[in-house]
């Protein structure tokens, strides 16, 4: 693809991962996808080059959008270096689908309140079936997305437990 550049990190080679970021810092990049960020020293690049304008694009093992706060923090990122450096953050869970040859509707939809979803849901089974085997076929993907908006910035600059930032984002 023109205009993208990838590395190969190599540490026997002295390519290591947080080396290959700070020479990648100094051929000023428009956007920076990172693999995934594992350590204090590498998310500490990652958010210096996010304040310094660059896009920074990357992965991260949480349960919740709000978690990953807490995982960056305890990487050894400052909660106000976070605040400035976010602007979204996305949790991905990949859910099983139920097979459309074997699946039927059971019993009476679920009622949930209007706020969180707002018709009646059905309740669906799947046995299984020569298709599926399990009842189950293929997966789809949940995402909760967590907009940094200059309130939930200040939240997290002033250190806010993640129940009471959750509980904030839901209300937002």
């Amino acid at each position: 693809i023109a205009g993208l550049n990838q590395t190969q990190i190599h540490p026997r080679a002295g390519l290591t991962f947080q080396g290959v970021l700070r020479a990648l810092l100094r051929q000023d990049p428009d956007v920076i996808m990172i693999g995934e960020i594992r350590d204090g020293e590498t998310a500490e690049i990652a958010i210096k080059a996010a304040q310094t304008g660059h896009l920074v694009l990357s992965t991260l093992h949480t349960n919740s959008t709000c978690e990953t706060l807490v995982r960056l923090q305890q990487m050894g990122v400052a909660r106000w270096m976070l605040s400035s450096a976010l602007t979204l953050v996305i949790a991905q869970r990949l859910v099983r689908k139920l097979c459309p040859h074997c699946r039927r509707q059971q019993g009476e939809p679920i009622h949930i309140p209007d706020n969180v979803w707002p018709s009646p849901l059905p309740h669906w089974q799947a046995p299984g079936c020569i298709h599926c085997y399990h009842g189950f076929y293929g997966r789809t993907a949940l995402f909760e997305v967590l907009p940094i908006t200059p309130v939930i910035r200040q939240l997290i600059s002033a250190n806010t437990d993640v129940e009471s930032l959750e509980t904030h984002a839901r209300q937002a």
